[in-house]
């Protein structure tokens, strides 16, 4: 089992470095990728619920955020009553390159499966699943 553990961390390690190259014409990095999708995806989610939904330290999305509004992808207004919540909205720029971001995540998905079966992709994507919801279960305990 602790090689397969390694196993997962040595594709996502691959994954960022591909992302890393094929999203270098937007000037965004790869890891923000999964921010200007889930953003477009949710117009209005706050950067709490952002943290919550990718399972990321607040503080990690609030630099990437930072950045992502530098940068025009992302606009961040001031939820009513509460002064210390954002809301975050996708902007025109992030929006035309939505498909784009999709088609880098395909693109790595369809590469790192090259020579599976419809059969293996499906099981693959099934136990990886139920994997998700254990590792679910653990964050909403410490919630």
């Amino acid at each position: 089992m602790a090689k397969f553990m390694r196993n997962i961390d040595l594709v996502q390690r691959c994954s960022g470095f591909y992302k890393e190259e094929k999203l270098a014409p937007y000037g965004i990095a790869g890891c923000q990728s999964k921010y200007i999708i889930e953003i477009c995806l949710n117009p209005g989610i706050t950067q709490e619920e952002l943290s919550r939904s990718l399972f990321l330290h607040k503080s990690n999305v609030a630099r990437q955020i930072n950045l992502l509004v530098k940068d025009g992808y992302v606009t961040r207004e001031q939820k009513d009553g509460d002064r210390r919540a954002y809301l975050l909205y996708p902007t025109q720029k992030a929006m035309d390159i939505l498909s784009d971001l999709r088609a880098v995540h395909a693109g790595w998905r369809e590469f790192i499966t090259t020579g599976f079966t419809e059969e293996e992709k499906a099981q693959l994507s099934y136990l990886t699943e139920k994997m998700v919801q254990n590792a679910r279960g653990y964050m909403e305990s410490k919630q």
